[in-house]
């Protein structure tokens, strides 16, 4: 017999659950808008809304599987912003040591164009000046190709 009454009221809180709700849209007469579940008589009614009540249990789910999805999303996004400052890093690093290599390239080279060149002559070293380079005042010969060889005449009979 319990189990019947358990199952009546059962019925009865879901028949409470699944009621509907209703909402109104109403003008005051001082022209305030008030949305309200129990009408005013005194305000005239706008528009009217009628919202069927969920189950507590489902709301719940649904409740957990939208915190689930926004700490998933949430995840997701953490993710791409250490990626992109892990780029970044890795940019900045990249570019300091071009840096470097462009400053140890630049210094190498003042070096060698300060220095003399060294020409070691009998094992003794003597400072030779590096002399500049100039064009050629003329442009370069075209190189001629060697004439082609002709034919040798018979020998004579003899």
């Amino acid at each position: 017999m319990t189990g019947a009454i358990g199952f009546a009221a059962m019925g009865a809180v879901a028949e409470a659950d699944t009621s509907e709700i209703h909402i109104y849209q109403q003008r005051t007469a001082d022209g305030r808008v008030v949305l309200t579940d129990r009408p005013n008589a005194d305000a005239a009614t706008e528009r009217t809304w009628q919202i069927r009540s969920e189950d507590p249990g489902a709301a719940l789910q649904r409740r957990e599987q939208v915190r689930r999805e926004a700490q998933a999303v949430s995840q997701r996004i953490q993710w791409q912003l250490e990626r992109e400052q892990e780029r970044e890093h890795e940019l900045a690093l990249a570019r300091t040591r071009l840096a470097e290599a462009e400053a140890r390239v630049a210094a190498e080279r003042t070096r060698a164009q300060a220095a003399p060149e060294t020409v070691v002559l009998l094992g003794a070293r003597i400072p030779h000046p590096r002399l500049p380079r100039f064009p050629r005042p003329w442009p370069p010969r075209p190189r001629l190709a060697p004439p082609p060889s002709l034919p040798m005449p018979p020998p004579a009979p003899g």
